[in-house]
């Protein structure tokens, strides 16, 4: 049987279209907005949140422990939720204006406490300056991670309990960039944990 005979000079576009459909398949890739990569990447991330106990809700996200993420807290959006380890349920990253992070994390009930003071030694141990604020970060554990540009980064974690579970608040910030939007972000994030218990 005859195989039939393919004249590749007869289609001149041919190269021309290759060469297209690679360019809009580098420019989906290139042009994603960071953290969402292709779409499978994205079904992955959507479906690994499912494993590790997150469901959406009208608000955001919720975790099977009870914890709840809504997309906005105060002026800060949800960027990620956190699985749960042994003695944290769950958690959730926000991020705010510039370089403004927050962590906010579940833990079981009566173990927050230790897990702040242990975030504390290993910052000392790592040589870090413990700082003293005043204003809202005076009530947590400060530690000063850098100076540059007219600006000091600084990390602070709070410790608080709920009536079911205790929560630690992690902010990084810059002063005196982000000086007065601390206490409104820790305000915020202090009222939507309060609904929870």
């Amino acid at each position: 049987m005859a195989r039939p005979v393919s004249d590749r000079r007869a289609s001149p576009c041919r190269g021309k279209v290759a060469a297209a459909a690679a360019l809009a398949c580098a420019i989906q890739i290139l042009t994603a907005a960071p953290g969402q990569g292709t779409g499978s990447d994205r079904s992955r991330q959507v479906q690994g949140e499912y494993e590790v106990g997150w469901v959406n809700d009208a608000q955001g996200m919720r975790h099977y422990s009870g914890l709840s993420c809504p997309n906005r807290v105060g002026t800060m959006t949800r960027t990620k939720v956190l699985a749960a380890t042994d003695r944290r349920a769950a958690g959730c990253v926000y991020a705010g204006d510039g370089s403004f992070q927050a962590v906010v994390r579940q833990h079981v009930k009566g173990t927050g406490r230790s897990d702040a003071t242990a975030f504390a030694e290993r910052y000392r141990a790592a040589g870090l300056e413990q700082v003293t604020m005043t204003g809202i970060s005076g009530s947590g554990v400060t530690f000063r991670m850098g100076d540059g540009d007219g600006r000091t980064t600084c990390e602070t974690l709070w410790h608080l309990s709920g009536a079911s579970a205790d929560y630690t608040l992690w902010f990084s910030y810059s002063l005196p960039e982000h000086g007065t939007a601390v206490a409104p972000a820790f305000e915020a994030f202090q009222n939507t944990l309060a609904r929870q218990n």
